[in-house]
């Protein structure tokens, strides 16, 4: 038995809740902190160990864990939420996704479907499935789901010049944020 789009949906929303309360937790902790009720080195906590899990298991929400099922119609996968079932005929957005480790640059390619249900492609068989899901789809047409130019190409199979100019761009916006993130957290635990 499948699970729901409803289903899927809400526990997505849920889990995504609560790595946005990690991720903002030193600025809820920081109110009572500045009143003195809890030592200011809360915030650090908050903001390193929070900050680090919730960036984490933001890339992975949506992510495909194990494959269930694929066929040309669907993609069934485990996800650190649970079950989904995204339906390849009724996608509605393809999305290439960037995540950085120490082993380079990884990707992901996030399709919605009509159900409002997402799931991060990653394996060969799936990414397989989704490309002749796309080519079936007439251009123009208006059941075409909006495809990133970056996902097109990644897509195509080749690490054009658009799939680096996106993996590029990612890195430095991660960086950045990383970098805000760390100064804002500092400043409010030094006051």
């Amino acid at each position: 038995m499948t699970t729901s789009p409803a289903v899927a949906r809400t526990r997505a929303r849920v889990a995504g809740a609560l790595v946005a309360f990690l991720i903002l937790s030193p600025f809820l902790v920081w109110p009572p902190a500045a009143a003195g009720l809890i030592p200011r080195g809360a915030i650090m906590v908050c903001g390193f160990a929070g900050g680090i899990i919730g960036v984490f298991l933001l890339q992975e929400l949506c992510r495909e864990w194990r494959l269930i099922r694929c066929t040309m119609s669907a993609v069934t996968a485990r996800t650190l939420t649970g079950e989904r079932t995204v339906d390849l005929q009724r996608l509605t957005s393809v999305r290439l996704h960037i995540g950085f480790s120490y082993g380079g640059a990884h990707y992901t390619v996030v399709v919605r479907d009509a159900e409002g249900v997402r799931l991060g492609l990653t394996t060969d068989r799936t990414l397989g499935a989704l490309r002749r899901a796309v080519r079936r789809i007439p251009v123009g047409s208006d059941t075409a789901p909006r495809v990133s130019p970056a996902a097109r190409a990644f897509l195509d199979g080749g690490r054009s010049g658009r799939v680096t100019t996106h993996t590029v761009i990612g890195f430095l916006l991660v960086a950045v944020a990383i970098t805000l993130y760390v100064a804002a957290v500092l400043r409010l635990a030094v006051g």
